[in-house]
Order: C-alpha cells, then structure tokens, then sequence
C-alpha cells in the first residue's frame, strides 16, 4: 500500500479530508474545515497509545518464565501499545526506549492548534490520518491563503501546518509549514530557510519546554507571510519567454548534461526537458499566469512532485521530506530563478 494508510478490516481507511479527494481515493469526505473533535471521530485517529514492559516469548507464543515463574523481561526497553477498547483487543506497536514519553495525538494536535492562534473548538482542520498500523498520526491546519498578485494575475496559495508524529520511536513530533498552490494542489518551497521551518521535538519528558518554542521556530506571523510573498512576487515579475536561453538555464541548473553523457541518458534529459517545457506552456503555469519566474519555478515543481518516474511511495516521500534531493533541488530552482531577474 503506497499510502501507508491504515485499513480496517472492513477496508475502510483510518483517513478523512475535507478538501480535494486525494489521489488515492481513500477515506471519509467532510463537508469542509472541521473540528479537532470532528476530524479525529471520522478518521479514527482518536485511540490511546500506552507503555508497557516487553516480555520474551517462544515462536509458539508462550511466555518463556524464570525458574520462580516469572516472566523474562527485556531491561532498558519499552513498547507502544494501541488501545482498542470497543473490541477489548490491543496493538503492538513499536519497541522504544526508557526515556520515550508517549504523546497522544490529540494532545499534539491540539497543541498545534495553540501555537497557530486557534482554540480546539475553531473549524480549521483539513486532513487528518493514521499510517503504518496505528504507530504514525498525521493532520493539516489550514492557515488560510495569500495572493501573489502584483500585476493582477491572482495566483491563490494556500499556507498549512502539517503535524505529524510517531508511536515508534522513529518519527519525531513535528510541526512544519508548507505551501501549496491551490490550483493544482503542489507543493510549493519557497527555498529561503526563512520561509519554510519545521519544529521538531522528541518524545521525551522534556518535550513540553521545546513545545513552547515551537511558534518562535516556527515564524508563524505576518512577517513571515511577509517574506513569503515577496519572494514569490519577484519571480512572478521576471520575464522568461518561452524559446528564450532562460528556460534552459533553470532545466540545466536540475538536470544537467553529464560530462560523459550516454545516448541514453542524453534521451533522458531530453525527454525532461521536453516535458517541463510542455508544463510552462500549459494553463496551470504560463497560460494563466504569463511567462515568468513563477510559471517556469512551479513547471519544475509540478514535474518534481507528479511527472518524474519511480515508485509512486518513493516519489510521495521525496515531496514531503524536507531534506530529500527533491525539496533540494526546488530550493535550487527557485535560486536560479531569482538569478535570471
């Protein structure tokens, strides 16, 4: 399952949106923003996780015991467990650490919702989901949306906050802002570090005192939309005609010619090349927005996150990992393109 989400064994999905219906065509349909409460109840997202000690048992499911009849424990570790009290049944999750603090997902959330200025009573929750079983929670705020239209070309982007967290030890609790253009639903890294941040916290017992930073880290403010608007208001000022060296400038800053190019990879780029030009072109970028440094930008962000080939997991993870090669070269492409003004 590419998505990651978790199904039931009815095969509904622990997911629900109140947006766009998602690519993998998963989940419960709000009917727009919801509630904490709202969106965890349609989601299932609402469990309680606990820590319990980890015994030993055989491959036949018996507990191995000392000679006293007690049971063998594994010292120094912990294990995550969902409860399910409607059917009386548990989960195991993960193996953690001794100093691993569970956080429940509505706690995170909900302390989400504090550092972005809304009460848990406000309806501004668009996605909200549970990965892997049960041992990773995800949910999206919506922030509410700026305009990019200094010469009356109206572009709409949308600002969210992503939090996401793991019962498994792996994935820490995060918050992180992102933006996408709510034509087309990209994801959209305006690659100063300024204007993309992500709060991260461990799930110790000291997480509460990084929490309370995590607006500060965060730049949540109008300074920051501030920022972001400007940058993207410069690129939308640069002209770059379609035929003009321009073009090929920003493709060969990502996908440049190897110094010992085969035919095939030759083919390749070209192939690249060929399709992010196809994308300026079309109505999403310089067809509705003219040709500029924002449509050619977001050409080379829509081929990023939806027409490069690989597997449709890998590619998924890559747009929102914030340290892959992908984000990488956005920030990339969003520099040389600021160059050409």
């Amino acid at each position: 399952m590419p998505h990651n989400i978790e199904l039931n064994a009815d095969g509904t999905a622990r997911f629900a949106y109140a947006g766009q219906t998602p690519w993998h065509r998963l989940g419960k349909k709000m009917e727009g923003l919801q509630t904490v409460d709202a969106m965890l109840e349609a989601a299932q997202a609402d469990y309680q996780v606990i820590l319990t000690k980890v015994a030993v048992v055989d491959d036949d499911g018996n507990m191995i015991r000392n000679w006293d009849g007690s049971p063998v424990i594994v010292e120094d570790s912990r294990a995550t467990v969902r409860v399910n009290p409607e059917s009386g049944t548990f989960n195991a999750l993960a193996v953690v650490g001794n100093r691993y603090d569970v956080r429940q997902n509505r706690e995170v959330l909900e302390r989400a919702l504090a550092v972005v200025g809304a009460s848990k009573g406000e309806t501004v929750i668009d996605t909200c989901g549970v990965l892997k079983g049960g041992a990773r929670f995800f949910a999206t705020i919506d922030l509410g949306s700026l305009i990019i239209d200094p010469t009356g070309v109206n572009d709409k982007i949308a600002r969210y906050l992503v939090v996401s967290q793991g019962h498994d030890g792996f994935w820490p609790i995060r918050y992180a802002n992102t933006d996408v253009r709510a034509v087309c639903q990209n994801t959209v890294i305006l690659g100063l570090e300024k204007a993309h941040r992500v709060f991260t916290a461990r799930h110790t017992r000291n997480a509460d005192e990084y929490m309370k930073t995590a607006q500060e880290a965060l730049q949540i403010s109008t300074e920051w939309a501030k920022s972001f608007k400007e940058q993207a208001e410069v690129m939308l000022g640069i002209p770059v005609p379609q035929s003009s060296n321009k073009v090929d400038k920003v493709i060969n800053a990502i996908f440049p010619p190897a110094k010992d190019e085969t035919d095939r990879q030759r083919r390749n780029r070209e192939e690249i090349n060929g399709t992010i030009r196809s994308l300026f072109a079309n109505q999403r970028n310089a067809g509705g927005f003219g040709f500029n440094g924002w449509s050619i930008y977001n050409s080379v962000v829509e081929f990023l996150d939806h027409h490069r080939k690989g597997d449709i997991e890998d590619l998924a993870l890559a747009t929102i990992d914030e340290n892959s090669w992908v984000t990488r070269a956005k920030i990339k492409t969003q520099k040389t393109v600021l160059s050409l003004g």
